[in-house]
């Protein structure tokens, strides 16, 4: 997802609806993620809320974003350093996010030497995370962040395992979001039906109150 330049996606997304009739998931997600950037010049701020290796930061990078990613997990932090090393423009914050600040405890898979298992890497223990690690991480207030920030952030994407729902809640309640042109959320009700049932509320609440920046089906 998101391997190609913005240029070289748009062509072939042209290319490609004219051979389906039915688009998936990630190409839509793909497309509103470049078509919300299109609409920034270079040198807009991006905030990557998870950014685990970096290909989302880096698809920024490629619009000319000036980006802070958050990535608490050592072992794909690791390799998003060293993809961005060298670039100024990319900001990597080893810490996690969420709607108050605090120390948590964030959890691992037991295979997370797999780069693809850090995609799992949490504040909310779940099955997977059982025989992994567990370790202290600091948790930024996610609307103090938003406000420190000086302008209009281009966008926002979050990928937090969980996490999104006590951070938009945050966001809406404070007004936050009114500062962002876009943001790109995927959410993670399959975890509990505590979760699921927040995500239902939330997902009413953007309903109602004509929330339009707000894209709860990012992949």
């Amino acid at each position: 997802m998101l391997e190609e330049g913005p240029t070289e996606f748009m062509v072939r997304w042209y290319l490609y609806r004219r051979r389906k009739k039915r688009i998936s998931n990630f190409r839509l997600a793909e497309h509103r993620f470049h078509q919300a950037l299109y609409r920034y010049p270079k040198g807009s701020i991006f905030i990557d809320l998870g950014a685990n290796i970096g290909d989302v930061t880096l698809a920024a990078r490629r619009h000319g974003m000036k980006v802070i990613a958050f990535e608490p997990d050592p072992v794909a932090r690791a390799v998003l350093e060293r993809r961005t090393k060298g670039d100024s423009n990319v900001t990597v914050v080893p810490k996690a996010i969420g709607g108050r600040a605090r120390i948590a405890t964030f959890h691992q898979r037991p295979d997370v030497d797999d780069l693809i298992k850090t995609q799992s890497s949490s504040l909310l223990l779940t099955h997977e995370h059982t025989g992994g690690s567990t370790f202290d991480v600091e948790v930024m207030d996610i609307v103090e962040f938003i406000e420190q920030i000086e302008g209009r952030i281009a966008a926002i994407k979050m990928d937090i395992e969980g996490a999104e729902i006590e951070c938009l809640e945050a966001i809406l309640n404070a007004g936050c979001h009114r500062r962002v042109g876009f943001m790109f959320v995927e959410t993670h009700e399959r975890f509990s039906d505590d979760l699921q049932e927040k995500t239902a509320v939330l997902r009413a609440r953007i309903i109602s109150e004509k929330i339009e920046n707000i894209d709860l089906n990012w992949v």
